[in-house]
């Protein structure tokens, strides 16, 4: 269970941050499943409480415990630290913060077999996402400027931007907010500015 719960946690850390520089998302722990563009179900009340014992740890750890989230989430640094805390403390990741690939497919492959529309799409996704933050962090060392290995936090956004789009049209919200999301999404825009509509979806 507890690695299952991981993957949600970063999803949810993922989603509140988006995969551009300083964004300055907030996310509300509890919000109602009506708000977000794809309502299948996917995030429960027990999950998210979960999530917060282990996120208060890792903001803990950091010396964050006292920042209000929305300065956590201008800046992209904590962002990248808190998602490398989770995953070590998961053991799916290596000391540098490098995602253990493996490890990672099956506890993706765990939990999204309880999502129906999801399993035929989970391996492709995965692979795509691994590839994408090799690519971009193969040679990630830590330094002054960037402590934490980024590649937890945007392995999670890619997987969750990957499953927003592909959202069956019976789960679909098809509000104007949440038809521009999936739109910016698809063409790669900066979504930093939408804040909490990222935090709904």
């Amino acid at each position: 269970m507890g690695k299952v719960l991981f993957l949600l946690c970063l999803v949810v850390v993922a989603v509140a941050a988006g995969q551009f520089e300083r964004s300055a998302l907030a996310f509300r722990m509890r919000r109602h499943a009506s708000m977000r563009c794809c309502n299948d179900g996917f995030e429960t009340s027990e999950t998210h409480a979960k999530f917060e014992e282990i996120r208060q740890a890792c903001l803990q750890d950091l010396g964050l415990e006292g920042v209000p989230d929305e300065e956590i989430h201008k800046n992209r640094e904590h962002l990248n630290c808190i998602t490398e805390c989770i995953v070590k403390k998961e053991a799916i990741a290596e000391e540098n913060g490098a995602l253990v690939h493996t490890d990672l497919a099956k506890v993706v492959q765990e939990h999204m077999s309880t999502i129906e529309w999801k399993v035929p799409l989970v391996d492709g996704f995965v692979k795509q996402c691994f590839d994408m933050v090799d690519e971009a962090h193969k040679d990630f060392q830590p330094s002054e400027e960037a402590k934490c290995n980024p590649e937890g936090f945007e392995f999670v956004f890619c997987l969750w931007r990957q499953f927003a789009l592909s959202c069956p049209e019976e789960f679909r919200d098809n509000s104007e907010r949440c038809t521009e999301l999936r739109e910016k999404l698809t063409n790669n825009e900066n979504i930093g500015a939408w804040r909490s509509d990222v935090d709904e979806a």
